[in-house]
């Protein structure tokens, strides 16, 4: 590619602005564009050290950017965050290489040209809502820099605290969406409400400050903005996918399992990277509640497919030793995603279905030894236990609501409820007359398989 001069670049941006072009303005501005390294390359000798405190090209953007109401300081910072990027020296402290340049030096320069962004956004009296591509982007490469800024700080043991920075900048952008009192909605800036709240979102949970999203929900829920309908598809399915990741973190599944399931509804059926990661989180949240996602639904994803099948067969089965043997294989990919805990608890259903196998096994009877549950444990699960503990299990069971009936301690006794004394997780779906007859005929050939 060949070099871009400064005069050039002022030269584009001056165009993109007159046209009111908010995407070829925010390419022009993207950090990892192609056009970075020809405009590296184009500098002065002088200008491409960031030492250089009055660049030639500054000089040029003022000049020929007069009428940009503040774009002459937007297009110096830009370039000077290019410089930054393409320093290569070692760090001076450090005398270590930097492969990614000078990444706190690029932050500080972002942070600055998002600011001088902002400043203009809430100065101009006209709809701004054209540039939100432009802001989208600088966002997005203010969040990129500044991670990579505080790994630098972290090498030079210092505190990380340009995303945390960053963060504080990116709220005033949002607020300035949320807050836009355009007359016409779908041509302001409240468009950009949501993409900004994901961006956030990302931020936050990247800092551990969860707790700062109740802001931005608590935001979106009084402002006066157009039906979610209205909004870019893209920007619904991320907002209601870091929803669902809020929930979940919260530990209030029901939530998240709306959220999930919303997200998936619009997700369009070729975004399989977008369904995969939506169904990392809402298979666990389902499992647990005891609904066992479909053949179809886990061909959407390989990787999902192998790690989730042999934990359905085996909740489907009763074999709590595979449930277990799954869930050690599986550790690791599921401690990355955070849904280790979830997926522990929903052995629950495993140790349901053995329980429920047992009592099938042995005729459906109105009361059952405790010895006897302890037995089948014992082959199911692969784990010796005392009565003790069995009784333990089968207590838990019926505070959970996963069996109905009550424990005769004395006698060391299960008395189970005439009617349905396990009860269907909901949604319940009655099957019909015919699914019930083959549950029946299934039971009866398992049941014949028991010795006497």
């Amino acid at each position: 590619m060949a070099p871009m001069t400064a005069p050039t670049f002022a030269h584009q941006l001056d165009v993109s602005l007159k046209q009111q072009a908010g995407h070829s303005l925010s390419q022009l501005l993207d950090l990892s564009h192609g056009h970075v390294v020809s405009l590296f390359q184009g500098l002065a000798p002088n200008d491409k050290y960031p030492e250089n405190e009055r660049p030639d090209f500054e000089m040029v953007y003022n000049k020929r950017l007069r009428n940009g109401n503040g774009w002459a300081e937007i297009a110096t910072l830009h370039t000077k965050a290019v410089v930054a990027l393409n320093d290569y020296r070692p760090d001076p402290m450090t005398q270590r290489p930097r492969p990614g340049g000078d990444a706190m030096k690029a932050s500080k320069m972002q942070q600055e040209l998002v600011n001088a962004l902002y400043r203009w956004m809430m100065n101009t009296t006209t709809l701004t809502g054209w540039a939100l591509p432009v802001l989208y982007q600088v966002c997005q490469d203010l969040k990129r820099i500044a991670m990579l800024a505080d790994g630098q700080h972290v090498m030079r043991r210092e505190k990380p605290v340009d995303l945390e920075d960053a963060s504080r900048i990116m709220q005033k952008c949002f607020s300035a969406c949320l807050n836009d009192r355009g007359s016409n909605n779908l041509m302001s800036r409240k468009m950009g409400t949501y993409y900004m709240a994901v961006l956030l979102f990302k931020v936050y949970f990247k800092l551990k400050s969860t707790a700062l999203c109740k802001n931005l929900i608590k935001g979106i829920g009084a402002a006066d903005l157009a039906p979610f309908g209205a909004y870019p598809v893209a920007h619904r399915v991320s907002y209601l996918y870091y929803m669902g990741v809020f929930a979940f973190l919260r530990e209030d599944y029901t939530e998240a399992e709306k959220q999930f399931c919303s997200a998936l509804s619009l997700c369009h059926a070729k975004a399989r990277r977008n369904i995969e990661l939506i169904l990392d989180y809402l298979i666990p949240v389902l499992l647990l509640r005891g609904v066992l996602p479909s053949a179809k639904t886990l061909r959407k994803s390989e990787r999902l497919s192998a790690i989730y099948t042999p934990f359905i067969a085996a909740y489907k089965s009763g074999d709590v030793g595979l449930y277990d043997r799954q869930l050690q294989a599986a550790e690791k990919r599921l401690m990355e995603r955070g849904t280790y805990l979830i997926v522990e608890r929903a052995r629950e259903g495993a140790v349901r279905a053995l329980v429920k196998k047992s009592w099938i096994l042995e005729g459906k009877p109105a009361r059952l030894s405790i010895d006897t549950f302890k037995r089948y444990y014992t082959v199911g699960a692969g784990i010796d236990i005392d009565s003790e503990e069995m009784e333990c299990v089968l207590a838990n069971m019926i505070y959970k609501g996963n069996l109905k009936g009550y424990i005769s301690h004395q006698h060391q006794m299960v008395v189970l409820s005439k009617q349905t004394p396990f009860p269907w997780a909901p949604p319940f779906r009655d099957r019909g007359e015919a699914a019930r007859k083959a549950r029946e005929e299934r039971e009866l050939a398992e049941r014949a398989k028991v010795p006497s």
